[in-house]
C-alpha cells in the first residue's frame, strides 16, 4: 500500500504580505462619534467620497496586480496566480489573465451600466473567471434553497429561499469565506454612491431613499454574512493598498463594526469609534494540498486531479494548531449522501472496482481556537485506471510547426495560443450556444513540451476525408471516442457521430487553421467567454501539439522522423483544392499549403 502525504499550510500565500505592513490610510474617522442611523450614514460617505479615480482595464490590472495576487505551490514551485473570488479556476499572472474579467461586485447594470466613478471603484472591483462572472450575471445577492441550478464551488446560483431576493427569481451566493467580503463592498457602494442613477427595475436589493439605501431583508443579510466572516488579514490587506492607490478605504473594512450602527442593532445607539475599530482575525487557515510530492495534478485553485487503481493511504500531516475533516463520495454510489468524518492517521483509498470509477475527496481544516471559520474546501478527484491500459494524461506534447506532421496517423491537443487553455471533451448541451469547454490550463515547460494534461482533456485524431481535409475525432484521454467535431452554424460548434469536414493548416505563425469553410469558419478560442467554437471573426490563435512520446505503459505515439518536402497543393478560401498552377489561376486569393506550413498568395 502507497502512502501519500499531504501538507496543509504551504499552499497559498499572499506575495504583498511580506512586503508591507498594515498601516491602513491615515483616515481620521473621530467626527463619526456620537452619530447613528442615517446621520452617521451620511458622514461616513463624507469621508470615504472624496477619492482618486483610476482609469478602468489596464489601470484596474495594474491594481489588481498588487492587490489580488497569491502564491501557490505548483508541484515544483510557488508561482504567482491571481486571486479570485468568484471560481477556482487558476490563471497565472506570468501568462496575463486572458479568460478573466474585472468583475463589478455590485452590477453596474442597476445604474444603467453608466461609467461613473463606481463603475471605476476598485473597492468592489475583483478579478473573476469570465464564466463564473457570465453565470453571476446581475443576478442579487442571496441565500439559495437547497441545491444550486449552478455552482463551481464558489460561486452558486439558484431560486432563494422564502423572504430573500426581494422578488427575484435567481441569486448569487458566494462561498462561506467570502460572504463578509461581499458584504462589506455591497456596505461601501451604497453608501458612497446612494445619489448616483440607481435603476427603479429591477430593484431587488435597493430602494432610492438615501437612508437605508438598502432594502431590510437586504441589509439583515449581509449583516449576517459580515459577523460570520470577519475582516481578517488578507482583507485588511487589500483594503490598505487600494487606499493607496485610490487613496480612500473602505470604512466598513478599516472599522468592522461600523456596518451595526448604519443598520444593525445597534443603529440607534450612538457610534463608539474605540469600541466599533476591533482588530482584523487572523486568516483562515489553508485548504489542504495534495500535490506536494507530485502524485497528483493541480486542476485549479485547491482542485487536483489523480489517477488510482490499487488501495493506499494518503497519509494527514496537520499542525498542532489544526483539526482536519474529510469526506468521500463515489461514483458508483451517487446517492450517498455526503458524512464528513475527522482526520486521525490518514484517508484510506479502497482499491477500484472498475475502470472509469471516480472518488471524490473533499478535506478542510480548522484552527482549533477559531473552528467557525474553517478553510476553504480542497477537491481531490481520482479516476481509476488500469495500468496496462490506455492514458496519455503523462504523455509528452510538443507544438506542431511543421506541416507534414498533421496527419491520420498522430494523437494531438488543441491548446488557446495565448491563455494555454486546452480543449475539452465536454461539449455544450444548449440549443442557443454550441461551444466546446475549457479543461483547464497547461504548462509548456522550456523545453517547449507540455507533459500533464487536465483530466478533461480532448486527444484529437484526423480522420482523412479526401482533398486534404480531415475529420476531426475528439476522444479522452483513454482513446474513448466522444464524436466527431460538427458546425450546424456560424459560433457553434458540437460533437456528431458523422463529424465534418475541415481543412486543416498551420498559418504563417504556426497556429493551427481547422478550417470548415467560409460560411461557418474556424475553430477558435474565445477568451471573454471561456470556450472553443467555431468564428468567422478573429478570436484566440490555437495551437495544435502532438503526442511525441510516451511516460506511462499503454500509450504509444506515432515516431517523429524528418518530414520529406511534400508537393505544393492549392486551396481557394472555401477549403476547396485545386489542381494546376499558381500561376495557371485567375486572379484572387488563395492558400497555397507546402511542408513550410500554409500561407495566404494573392494572384
Amino acid at each position: 500500500m502507497k502512502t501519500f502525504k499531504i501538507p496543509v499550510a504551504t499552499a497559498l500565500t499572499w506575495t504583498i504580505a511580506s512586503l508591507m505592513t498594515f498601516a491602513i490610510q491615515a483616515t481620521d474617522y473621530s467626527s463619526l462619534n456620537g452619530l447613528q442611523g442615517a446621520a452617521l450614514k451620511n458622514a461616513v460617505k463624507e469621508i470615504a467620497l472624496p477619492h482618486t479615480v483610476i482609469s478602468y482595464g489596464d489601470k484596474t490590472w495594474e491594481a489588481f496586480a498588487q492587490a489580488d495576487v497569491r502564491n501557490i505551490w505548483d508541484g515544483t514551485k510557488m508561482r504567482e496566480a491571481w486571486f479570485d473570488m468568484y471560481s477556482n479556476r487558476l490563471v497565472w499572472v506570468e501568462g496575463g489573465h486572458s479568460g478573466m474579467n474585472i468583475e463589478h461586485a455590485v452590477a453596474n447594470s442597476w445604474w444603467g451600466g453608466q461609467k461613473n466613478d463606481a463603475y471605476k471603484d476598485l473597492h468592489h472591483l475583483n478579478p473573476s473567471d469570465a464564466d463564473a462572472n457570465n453565470r453571476k450575471n446581475n443576478n442579487p445577492l442571496g441565500i439559495i434553497d437547497g441545491k444550486p441550478s449552478w455552482s463551481n464551488g464558489l460561486t452558486n446560483i439558484g431560486r432563494p429561499v422564502y423572504g430573500n431576493g426581494g422578488g427575484a427569481a435567481t441569486v448569487f451566493e458566494p462561498a462561506d469565506e467570502y460572504k463578509g467580503d461581499f458584504a462589506r463592498a455591497y456596505f461601501y457602494i451604497f453608501t458612497v454612491y446612494d445619489d448616483i442613477a440607481w435603476q427603479t427595475e429591477p430593484a431587488y436589493m435597493y430602494d432610492l431613499s438615501a437612508y437605508p439605501t438598502l432594502q431590510p431583508w437586504a441589509y439583515e443579510m449581509l449583516l449576517d454574512w459580515a459577523a460570520n466572516d470577519p475582516v481578517d488579514e488578507r482583507e485588511a490587506q487589500r483594503n490598505s493598498i487600494i487606499a493607496g492607490i485610490q487613496m480612500n478605504e473602505n470604512p466598513f473594512v478599516a472599522i468592522p463594526g461600523l456596518a451595526e450602527y448604519v443598520w444593525g442593532a445597534k443603529k440607534n445607539t450612538p457610534f463608539n469609534l474605540a469600541e466599533a475599530q476591533t482588530k482584523p482575525l487572523l486568516d483562515r487557515p489553508e485548504a489542504p494540498v495534495f500535490s506536494q510530492w507530485g502524485e497528483f495534478s493541480l486542476a485549479g485553485v485547491n482542485t487536483y486531479v489523480g489517477r488510482w487503481w490499487d488501495a493506499f493511504l494518503i497519509d494527514w500531516v496537520t499542525f498542532e494548531s489544526e483539526y482536519a475533516y474529510y469526506s468521500i463520495s463515489d461514483s458508483l454510489n451517487p446517492d450517498a449522501e455526503e458524512e464528513w468524518k475527522p482526520v486521525y492517521f490518514g484517508i484510506e483509498i479502497p482499491a477500484a472496482k472498475e475502470a472509469g470509477q471516480t472518488l471524490t475527496i473533499k478535506a478542510y481544516t480548522s484552527w482549533y481556537y477559531d473552528r467557525e471559520r474553517p478553510s476553504s474546501i480542497s477537491t481531490l478527484t481520482l479516476t481509476a485506471v488500469d495500468p496496462a491500459s490506455t492514458d496519455y494524461m503523462n504523455a509528452r506534447w510538443q507544438k506542431v510547426t511543421d506541416a507534414s506532421r498533421i496527419s491520420s496517423d498522430g494523437q494531438y491537443i488543441l491548446v488557446a495560443s495565448k491563455a494555454n487553455a486546452v480543449m475539452s471533451t465536454s461539449a455544450s448541451a444548449t440549443s442557443s450556444s454550441g461551444y466546446m469547454g475549457v479543461a483547464g490550463n497547461v504548462d509548456i515547460n522550456e523545453d517547449g513540451e507540455i507533459t500533464r494534461l487536465p483530466e478533461e482533456a480532448a486527444v484529437i485524431e484526423f480522420v482523412e476525408a479526401g482533398g486534404g481535409q480531415y475529420y476531426v475525432e475528439v476522444n479522452n484521454l483513454r482513446l474513448e471516442p466522444a464524436g466527431f467535431l460538427t458546425t450546424p452554424v456560424v459560433k457553434k460548434v458540437e460533437l456528431s457521430e458523422e463529424g465534418m469536414p475541415a481543412l486543416v493548416t498551420l498559418s504563417p505563425e504556426k497556429n493551427v487553421k481547422i478550417n470548415f469553410g467560409a460560411e461557418y469558419g474556424t475553430l477558435q478560442y474565445n477568451a471573454q467567454s471561456p470556450r472553443f467554437s467555431v468564428y468567422t471573426s478573429n478570436q484566440q490563435a490555437l495551437d495544435l501539439y502532438m503526442c511525441v512520446q510516451s511516460t506511462v505503459s499503454g500509450v504509444e505515439c506515432p515516431a517523429i522522423v524528418p518530414a520529406e518536402p511534400s508537393a505544393t497543393r492549392i486551396f481557394t478560401l472555401d477549403g476547396i483544392e485545386i489542381s494546376g498552377d499558381l500561376q495557371s489561376l485567375p486572379g484572387g486569393i488563395y492558400i497555397v499549403v507546402d511542408s513550410h506550413g500554409a500561407r495566404k498568395v494573392a494572384r
